[in-house]
């Protein structure tokens, strides 16, 4: 069975996205896009703050929330750390979309999956189902 047929089947993803396009890079964009929205029917909402999560994570059955670790402070590795005590099940991705130290951050925040930016696209699927595995 092909991975594309796995993931026509499985239950589309709902993905609550910390920041604007203007604020990813293009490719992950088109990835977002492509791969996401086109071929894999996921819901995306966009946060205008991460401090956003929670709320939406606690109101709707959320897959996961996904965050750049270069706009990840303090307030987001509280906010990724809610969400995570609100629902277990969802995945918490952290993006390093830069070559960075943000790996300590993520799992302070209780990051499921850290992915360095680019990637290809089974690692994204693979790291937006996470919190399912846990």
């Amino acid at each position: 069975m092909s991975a594309q047929a796995d993931s026509q089947r499985a239950e589309p993803l709902h993905v609550a996205l910390s920041g604007y396009e203007h604020e990813w890079p293009a490719d992950f964009e088109a990835f977002v896009a492509r791969e996401l929205i086109a071929r894999d029917r996921a819901l995306v909402v966009r946060l205008a703050d991460i401090g956003e999560a929670p709320e939406l994570v606690g109101l709707n059955d959320v897959s996961a929330v996904v965050v750049n670790v270069a706009r990840l402070g303090l307030k987001g590795i509280l906010a990724l750390r809610e969400c995570r005590r609100i629902s277990p099940s969802t995945a918490v991705v952290v993006v390093a979309t830069t070559p960075t130290r943000g790996l300590k951050a993520a799992l302070e925040g209780g990051a499921t999956a850290f992915v360095s930016w680019p990637a290809s696209p089974e690692v994204m699927r693979k790291a937006l189902r996470s919190g399912k595995e846990r």
